[in-house]
């Protein structure tokens, strides 16, 4: 993921200013996600999202990795 257009990095914070409302209306606190990239070629794409939200983007983030690493090792055992 070299290529301009590519971010590189993902962060997560929270930030106690940062709240929302979760589905139901109820007064939540926030989790800040920002991606960048390494040469500063693209703006920061920066999201705010519930911690439901980010447990779900977690779970997604963890399937694909593995997923990745099967893939990764099956090219390499077929060599």
């Amino acid at each position: 993921m070299n290529a301009p257009g590519s971010y590189h990095c993902l962060d997560a914070v929270v930030d106690p200013d940062h709240v929302g409302y979760d589905d139901d209306g109820i007064l939540c606190q926030l989790v800040g996600v920002i991606m960048t990239d390494d040469r500063c070629w693209l703006d920061p794409a920066v999201g705010l999202i519930t911690a439901e939200e980010a447990r779900e983007l977690a779970f997604e983030l963890l399937a694909a990795a593995e997923h990745a690493d099967r893939l990764t090792r099956a090219r390499k055992d077929a060599r």
